[in-house]
């Protein structure tokens, strides 16, 4: 009893947090969900390969929250891949995208 009295607040907070993963499946902004931030939207590492510009869609920033700063890239068939901001090819990559998306949202006239 006394160690299911103890675990008890553990299970509550897990609960209460859900899943480290869920954050990332879920569409739209995903450094911020109603201006919390997420643990699911950091890097514990960043990854080794270089970066293929031609397979990313979109990107995004960590937060200050979060141990390293990273540039999390969602490539075209869904995945997430931590980068560090200073590798070569990301902030040209970063660029691309960020033109890509631009010239998108003038042709959709979607300007304010």
């Amino acid at each position: 009893m006394k160690v299911f009295t103890a675990a008890l607040p553990f299970l509550v907070l897990a609960a209460a947090l859900g899943s480290p993963a869920s954050g990332a499946s879920r569409g739209g902004s995903l450094s911020l969900s109603n201006g919390v931030h997420r643990p699911a939207d950091c890097c514990p590492s960043y990854t080794t390969r270089s970066i293929r510009c031609e397979i990313m869609k979109d990107y995004f920033l960590t937060t200050s929250g979060c141990s390293k700063a990273a540039v999390i890239f969602k490539t075209r068939g869904g995945q997430e891949v931590c980068f560090h901001p200073s590798a070569e090819g990301v902030q040209e990559c970063i660029t691309k995208l960020a033109s890509a998306n631009t010239e998108k949202t003038v042709g959709e006239k979607k300007l304010y």
